[in-house]
């Protein structure tokens, strides 16, 4: 399954000097000391509504074709902030951001459709490599709290646990599998955690830096969580004439994805690997005005 990732060219570091104790200067000091402690945003609110509601915290670009891309940027003011993220039913929160970069489609005017967090560990900077994974570990058991659940992408086997960790290895670790420290060493990064709920998918990446990997010295780590919704993923997933109908073809192609992923498991179990049979896809999101899901067959329950 095409998963869509909003890629950052770039962050733009705005540097204030103070030559002078103008108004000016006075009133940006005060905004940087008054930068709110949570900012919440919610898939469907539009990009605007964002601007509204925390003025010139939010910084816009809304010159690429089509999209609008929205930045609350509280690192750049030496900030860290809580981030809510509202998904349908759901609201998710991000202690320690320290950047929301929001994104919008111009043309279908659903509003905001794809988010990237970034954190920090803890209060950043370098960390002692157990309290860093103590604390990813915490992060993830709180997502689980939340309602997201382990997601395993429809050509993947489904597996659990060490059996997961074995064959995905950093790539896409089962949250319910608790890393000791000596695999969370040993790993290559960015280690990768995949989730599903309320139709939206969630990836957490935690990547650090090769050069401090001793583990009886501190280390520095990176946190980044994308929030994309299904509708999203399944519309790029098919060729551009076809994403305002990607529901007609769905059955045809998620046949091809289950003959990928019988392949793999029946090679599996042949080497005495357990099969996750209780795991299930995630169901369709409901459909536009106008559409229906279709018939789910037999052979994709």
């Amino acid at each position: 399954m095409l998963k869509w990732f909003i890629m950052l060219a770039g962050i733009t570091v705005i540097a204030i000097v103070f030559l002078t104790f103008s108004n000016k200067d006075a009133k940006a000091m005060a905004q940087d000391n008054a930068f709110p402690s949570q900012v919440k945003v919610a898939f469907g609110q539009s990009g605007a509504s964002l601007e509204q509601q925390y003025g010139d915290l939010t910084s816009a670009n809304k010159k690429n074709f089509g999209l609008n891309f929205y930045y609350i940027n509280a690192d750049s003011r030496g900030k860290t902030m809580r981030a809510i993220i509202k998904t349908g039913t759901l609201e998710t929160v991000i202690p320690q951001a320290t950047l929301i970069n929001a994104a919008e489609d111009r043309d279908r005017k659903v509003g905001i459709n794809n988010l990237l967090i970034t954190a920090k560990v803890k209060e950043g900077g370098m960390q002692p490599h157990p309290i860093a994974h103590q604390y990813v570990l915490n992060l993830i058991q709180s997502l689980r709290k939340t309602g997201w659940r382990y997601y395993i992408s429809e050509t993947k086997p489904r597996l659990k646990g060490k059996a997961a960790l074995d064959y995905f290895t950093q790539n896409n670790i089962d949250p319910d599998y608790p890393l000791s420290f000596e695999q969370w060493m040993a790993l290559p990064a960015p280690l990768t955690w995949e989730f599903y709920a309320d139709h939206t998918y969630l990836t957490l990446q935690v990547d650090r830096d090769v050069n401090h990997l001793d583990p009886a010295k501190p280390g520095a780590y990176f946190i980044s969580l994308t929030f994309t919704p299904r509708e999203e993923t399944e519309r790029l997933g098919v060729d551009e004439k076809d994403r305002d109908h990607w529901r007609d073809t769905w059955v045809k192609r998620n046949l091809a994805f289950r003959a990928l992923r019988n392949i793999k498991e029946a090679k599996l179990r042949a080497q005495g690997v357990p099969i996750d049979t209780d795991y299930k896809d995630p169901p369709l999101p409901p459909p536009p005005a106008g559409q229906q899901n279709p018939v789910i067959p037999d052979a994709l329950k």
